[in-house]
């Protein structure tokens, strides 16, 4: 990184006309925790909406179907999960909705997993690799690409403005198109050799570092931008496998889980659903929506690289 459910309705709050008459929106929606360990607990849902005055969580007995006021573009809500006394997964399920007053918004429907008792260890749940993808038959518009797979943070953790997400995206694109698992202090020297600090580290400085001196022993051969419209994801990942992506957040926007400071962010873009673009980042897979990818992708890029230079 470089620093640079809940249902809604409007009940006699003082609005705009233009306000009123917009269809409202739900950017991106997240849960954290999306998977409990059998005994149950808390979760948290964050929603980032537009064009809003008032918010509530459909989440069945979760969360009180109570009124929120959301016109700031943000809402956080807090619920409880029932212990799982069954042998199998218990599966609650949850939405978001944005209210202008005539109109209405949705989010996609997302869900809390509560493992059965046998799956409960002293080290806790197996994570899940990916936790809130859209779910798609593999198609035109769906392509899971390598969600599948577990990836280390190499040393860039969630959500600290720490700099190097630029190297730590690469070293993702390197596991997921050559098989090559970097050593993270590895990725961390050759940050710092390039120029890189908790600040951060330009795009452009990214690209001749590893063009001239290799990253974790590979080196950028050739270099491919393209625009971040919905077509050019969709070819981008069937050509190249995986794309190396940046984000531009302002503070307080959503990524997965997370709330983010003001910041730029690369990642790798693997993937897609009809609900919008996968990509790793941190260890993980986020599905993010096709408006939020909007709002926050600012460049896209396919790679050419190899082992030699």
């Amino acid at each position: 990184m470089r620093t640079a459910g809940v249902a809604i309705a409007a009940l006699g709050l003082h609005t705009t006309g233009a306000l009123a008459a917009a269809r409202p929106r739900v950017v991106s929606v997240s849960i954290k925790p999306a998977v409990l360990q059998a005994g149950g607990g808390t979760f948290e849902v964050s929603a980032r909406v537009r064009d809003a005055r008032t918010c509530r969580v459909d989440a069945g007995p979760l969360i009180p179907r109570r009124f929120l006021n959301c016109s700031s573009g943000h809402v956080t809500l807090r619920g409880h999960v029932p212990a799982n006394t069954t042998e199998d997964p218990a599966v609650w399920s949850l939405s978001v909705e944005a209210d202008a007053g005539s109109h209405t918004g949705h989010s996609r429907e997302l869900q809390i997993e509560v493992l059965p008792r046998e799956q409960v260890s002293s080290n806790g749940p197996a994570p899940l690799p990916v936790s809130g993808v859209d779910v798609c038959a593999p198609g035109p518009e769906c392509d899971y690409g390598d969600s599948s797979e577990s990836f280390q943070a190499w040393g860039n953790v969630a959500p600290e403005p720490l700099g190097d997400c630029a190297f730590a995206a690469v070293a993702d694109w390197e596991q997921i198109v050559l098989q090559r698992q970097a050593d993270p202090t590895l990725i961390g020297y050759e940050y710092a050799k390039a120029g890189g600090t908790e600040n951060g580290l330009a795009q452009n400085a990214l690209w001749s570092y590893w063009r001239s001196n290799g990253i974790a022993g590979v080196y950028l051969t050739g270099l491919h931008s393209y625009t971040t419209t919905v077509t050019d994801v969709q070819n981008g990942v069937r050509d190249y496998g995986a794309m190396i992506a940046e984000l531009s957040f302002e503070a307080g926007w959503a990524f997965g889980p997370y709330s983010m400071p003001a910041s730029l962010h690369d990642v790798v873009l693997d993937g897609f659903t009809p609900e919008g673009p996968l990509v790793v980042s941190w260890g993980e897979t986020v599905q993010m929506s096709w408006e939020q990818w909007q709002d926050e992708g600012v460049g896209m890029w396919g790679v050419e690289a190899s082992p030699h230079s």
